[in-house]
């Protein structure tokens, strides 16, 4: 008896309180415009999760570390006979790719003679891709801050509902992007695929670059990206679901 009158109870203040939400739904000044209301939050779990992992990818492709892993693993350097190492090399694609340099200027000595690493037509590939990672960035960085004003004027206009669905299809929509991100990843002709996508892109044997972006740098660069793209992800869910419902009441 005890149980069932706790459950009584709660289910009554749950009615309460969905009756004095529809009264301060019918109140608010934002009831007129609630179509656009739901078209925000729509967009808000779709575009925060796209954003979160578009944005780790321009970061992670221009960090060196799984650059420097390839080039040591693959064992490149000892194969074109090039007199400098994994992080030099590592090095100066990460400072051309964040702009630090405009020109691979590295050099190594064969036969007494300074010889470029990089040949010409590495650098025109390696540019291309730094100016497709601009590219995305920057209308990513606006729809995540899209996101966020969908995400304000909804929690103003007290559509907390509307904001809980969102959510909740944005976990959906996250975990369908890393699964593509992942297999594109583990996809073996990882190398035609960008360059079918960049158009001009070509890479030619003999050359390092095409080299350094083999192996296992898809699949680390694959994975560091849902990671931190997840740990991003996690951090502002916690952070918006104290906005939108009561945790009770999150998955009810």
């Amino acid at each position: 008896m005890a149980k069932n009158s706790y459950k009584v109870d709660r289910q009554i203040k749950r009615n309460t309180k969905s009756v004095l939400s529809e009264r301060k739904a019918s109140e608010n000044p934002w009831a007129a415009v609630g179509v656009f209301l739901n078209f925000f939050s729509v967009l808000f779990s779709i575009l925060l999760p796209l954003s979160l992992v578009a944005l780790a990818a321009c970061v992670v492709l221009r960090i060196p570390d799984f650059i420097e892993f390839e080039t040591d693993r693959s064992g490149v350097l000892q194969e074109l006979s090039i007199e400098t190492t994994p992080g030099e090399i590592a090095g100066e694609v990460a400072d051309f790719l964040w702009h630090r340099t405009e020109a691979l200027s590295l050099t190594t000595e064969i036969n007494r003679q300074d010889v470029p690493v990089f040949s010409f037509m590495d650098e025109v590939n390696l540019s291309r891709i730094r100016d497709f990672l601009d590219e995305i960035s920057y209308p990513f960085i606006g729809a995540f801050v899209l996101a966020m004003i969908f995400f304000v004027i909804c929690r103003l206009a007290e559509r907390r509902r509307s904001l809980k669905y969102a959510m909740r299809a944005s976990i959906i929509i996250y975990i369908c992007t890393v699964c593509f991100v992942l297999t594109l990843a583990l996809y073996t002709p990882f190398r035609d695929t960008v360059t079918a996508w960049q158009p001009g892109l070509e890479f030619t044997e003999g050359e390092i670059l095409p080299r350094l972006l083999g192996g296992f740098y898809p699949f680390l660069s694959g994975g560091a990206i849902c990671l931190i793209s997840f740990i991003i992800y996690i951090a502002l869910y916690s952070i918006l679901i104290r906005f939108t419902v009561e945790k009770e009441n999150l998955f009810s």
